[in-house]
């Protein structure tokens, strides 16, 4: 970036469901880096393998076979919590 100010990121999290207290597990991830006048610098997704069922498929278009040989979340989480450029 040429203004030498950090930029930020955009995340959206697909899940299972939306109570935590039901073992509700992350199924996707993507991530938009975006530099400080917010234009799209990176961009990085992926399905995650949630170790469950995946509750309602149709809500959000994913399917048990197209999750099964996803990595798990804390086969990701390094590369999601790491430097954007290694995700590039």
């Amino acid at each position: 970036m040429s203004s030498g100010q950090p930029g930020y990121a955009v995340i959206d999290v697909e899940t299972t469901g939306l109570r935590p207290s039901w073992h509700d597990r992350i199924v996707e991830v993507g991530v938009v880096l975006l530099d400080p006048r917010g234009l799209v610098t990176g961009e990085w997704s992926t399905l995650v393998n949630p170790e469950r069922d995946l509750g309602p498929q149709r809500i959000r278009g994913l399917t048990a076979a197209g999750v099964r040989h996803a990595p798990t979340l804390k086969e990701i989480a390094g590369s999601l919590a790491g430097d954007p450029a290694d995700r590039a």
